[in-house]
């Protein structure tokens, strides 16, 4: 049986005051045609459909067109950014058209079953599980390793049949969970141990962007199909053909997907970042971060644009932003002296350079009028 793993799409994200819309329009073909070529079975979809609990009407009518334009089942769950009641709405009459959605997680898990000529593969669908989730269930704790132990708890033996499942946590190795655990600083407070999944022939996860395996057992994410933050700058994205024949023989595949426009990041001084053998060098319709090494640019969103319509973000990395980490060191900021030479050696830390003497008197005639004020 081959099935397609997918998740995270975010459907109607912004970033940076950037609608995805029409990018995810053309990734969602992409998928439906990969789809369509490598006949896939079913298409796992692995939380995270939309990226707010409340989605727009216009992302709501994406989904609504991709599900209908896929030319096969689809096992779909809810994600820590989707509503789960929300998601679910319609499901009974979905199920009937061979897409099996599960908004909110209930104990026993439900799974889907589908047939090949190796027999019964189990699809089962674990929405994001909080320890509040589960209390309704009968949890009382506030662990989420343990919360989704007790979620998991109880399934039948599978036999011969072979056994999928569908989640979205955060799911570490277990050589590394003791560690991950303990720094709630990068959100180990929730993060799963990889042991909890044993007996599932592959798990379809999502939650994290980057497409990775944990471990050596069959527990992967797909990743986001697209990038949103340039810290995914350089990632690949895709989706996972999962191709699973008889108990024990597992294939996957990662099927490259293709941005409409990429995410990249440009450095250097204006004038040759807005030059037309640099510009040229690329699309300028891509997502721009520039870093700026200038000292000072006048508008420097205005000059960036007129060349990349699609900038997002500007950094500077000068002699100002390097010093500024030093700003309050005992060092730049001494406490025995006035406070006109204090603001003096911030600014000096600050635009590095020394104040001329017109800007020493505004800073003095401020200082005076300050305190005149405060006397009476």
């Amino acid at each position: 049986m081959k099935f397609l793993h997918i998740a995270d799409l975010h459907l109607g994200i912004q970033v940076h005051e950037f609608s995805m819309l029409e990018e995810q329009r053309h990734v969602l073909k992409q998928i439906q045609e990969l789809a369509t070529v490598h006949k896939v079975d079913c298409v796992l979809i692995a939380g995270d459909v939309y990226d707010r609990s409340v989605p727009g009407v216009e992302a709501v009518k994406l989904l609504d067109q991709f599900l209908s334009d896929l030319p096969c089942p689809v096992c779909m769950i809810a994600g820590n950014h989707d509503s789960g009641d929300r998601l679910q709405f319609g499901a009974a009459f979905m199920q009937k058209q061979g897409v099996y959605v599960q908004g909110t997680p209930v104990k026993p898990v439900f799974h889907a079953d589908f047939r090949d000529r190796y027999g019964k593969v189990e699809v089962w669908m674990l929405p994001f599980v909080r320890p509040e989730t589960a209390r309704q269930w009968g949890y009382s704790g506030s662990s989420f390793q343990e919360a989704v132990d007790f979620m998991l708890a109880d399934l039948p033996e599978p036999g011969e049949n072979r056994r999928v499942l569908v989640a979205h946590q955060y799911v570490v190795s277990d050589r590394t969970a003791d560690l991950v655990q303990a720094d709630q600083a990068v959100g180990g407070i929730d993060c799963i141990r990889a042991s909890s999944f044993q007996g599932f022939d592959y798990v379809a996860l999502g939650h994290i962007h980057s497409a990775s395996r944990v471990e050596e057992r069959p527990i992967c994410y797909s990743g986001s199909p697209l990038k949103y933050s340039f810290s995914e700058a350089s990632q690949v994205k895709c989706a996972v053909l999962v191709e699973l024949r008889q108990k024990g023989d597992l294939r996957l595949t990662e099927l490259a997907l293709e941005p409409l426009h990429d995410w990249r990041e440009i450095k250097g001084p204006m004038q040759k970042l807005i030059s037309p053998e640099v510009v040229s060098k690329a699309d300028p319709m891509d997502y721009i971060r520039a870093i700026l090494t200038d000292d000072e640019v006048y508008d420097a969103v205005g000059q960036l644009r007129s060349v990349y319509p699609n900038l997002m973000r500007i950094d500077f990395d000068n002699a100002r932003t390097r010093s500024q980490e030093n700003i309050l060191e005992e060092s730049v900021l001494p406490q025995d002296k006035s406070l006109d030479a204090l603001f003096a050696a911030f600014f000096e830390a600050q635009y590095g350079r020394a104040m001329t003497e017109e800007e020493q008197e505004i800073i003095q005639d401020l200082l005076k009028k300050e305190a005149e004020d405060e006397t009476h």
